[in-house]
């Protein structure tokens, strides 16, 4: 029988079992595995069998210094995927910042140091491995940063991080809407400045949404309802283009932000009724956007004061964050799962996926240059 003619039960079995590399595989194989793989309830049973991790971490501010927790599905039924209290992955680095994500269970973070000094990392939080990088140009404050793993074994990722000199005018060697783009690679272990990207002098990032990587590009949201797509290298590979003309054509449009929802590009919002709406593109040639969603959320504003949309944990359950508390939502029943969080001050919330195995994070940079 043919792997593409396995019943959907037995490829239900399969593929709860294997590993994040080979699941992320089948999806580009085959297209009835990838649907299955994001159905209700398969990441569930697939972190259940396979003991990997799938959620977020939520950081916060507190005293002006980072606190960092871990919240996942597993949190509802009483299981700690990252054994806490008695293990806190940033404990020991106390006031390090995350400034990105992956689904590969890599995070880049940013630890301030004496002298108002930073120092970037690379880790691996299920296996606590930890990597001190080289710093990139510091003249210039970062701005967006993006994670991309190409490879997992050997680990091979790149970061790309945007920056804007914030000098007075007179001492300002970046003209307004001007963005410093640098690539860090581990195959080279360094920085390189690649180009300049520019906006219109008025437009910026949008801050509280996060760069998202999508079938080879990333895609960052500006507050002018448009979106910049660069490449791994830095370059812009397409025009900007703007978010759905509904959202465009009224203000009243709120908690704007991009995602990636069952491998494609998305956007997620408030509309003027306060439905959570998610729209997606399925063709990124040209960019149209197609209405997927359109959620009632009555009952999450019954349970959580001033609901905002997140992400969508799968195809069913949309993250949603209130002042204290994290709820994922499943738009097919109305049910629901509260995690209360720890502070309520929060900064940023990153998607996580990891197994835990070591991936020798401390040999990554010995044999370059």
């Amino acid at each position: 029988m043919a792997s593409s003619e396995l019943p959907s039960d037995m490829a239900f079995e399969i593929l709860t079992r294997t590993s994040l590399e080979t699941l992320d595989a089948c999806k580009v194989v085959n297209k009835t595995w990838k649907n299955l793989t994001y159905k209700l309830g398969f990441m569930q049973v697939y972190c259940q069998r396979t003991n990997n991790i799938l959620g977020y971490f939520v950081q916060s501010l507190e005293n002006n210094k980072y606190v960092t927790e871990f919240v996942s599905m597993d949190d509802c039924i009483g299981k700690d995927p990252l054994n806490k209290p008695e293990y806190k992955i940033f404990n020991h680095y106390r006031n390090t910042k995350i400034e990105a994500s992956s689904k590969q269970g890599v995070l880049c973070c940013v630890r301030r140091i004496k002298n108002r000094n930073h120092m970037y990392y690379i880790c691996k939080p299920s296996t606590r491995e930890w990597k001190v990088l080289p710093n990139p140009k510091t003249r210039y404050r970062t701005v967006k940063i993006a994670l991309v793993v190409l490879k997992s074994s050997p680990l091979h990722f790149k970061i790309i991080r945007l920056s804007q000199d914030y000098s007075p005018p007179r001492r300002r060697r970046l003209g307004l809407g001007n963005y410093c783009c640098e690539i860090f690679d581990s195959e080279t272990f360094a920085w390189r400045r690649t180009n300049i990207i520019s906006l219109p002098y008025d437009v910026f990032f949008e801050p509280s949404c996060l760069p998202v990587n999508v079938s080879g590009l990333v895609y960052f949201l500006t507050d002018d309802d448009h979106v910049l797509v660069l490449n791994y290298n830095g370059k812009e590979a397409r025009p900007r283009f703007s978010l759905p003309e509904p959202v465009t054509e009224n203000k009243d449009y709120t908690d704007k932000k991009l995602v990636e929802y069952e491998g494609k590009l998305g956007f997620i919002c408030l509309s003027r009724n306060e439905m959570l709406e998610l729209w997606c593109i399925d063709n990124t040639r040209n960019h149209m956007w197609n209405k997927e969603k359109e959620v009632e959320i009555e009952t999450v504003k019954r349970e959580i004061k001033y609901p905002s949309p997140v992400d969508f944990y799968d195809s069913d359950i949309a993250l949603m964050m209130g002042l204290d508390k994290l709820m994922f939502f499943n738009e097919q029943n109305s049910s629901f799962d509260v995690v209360k969080l720890d502070k309520s001050d929060y900064s940023a919330i990153f998607p996580f996926r990891s197994d835990r195995e070591p991936i020798g994070l401390k040999a990554i940079g010995e044999n370059s240059g």
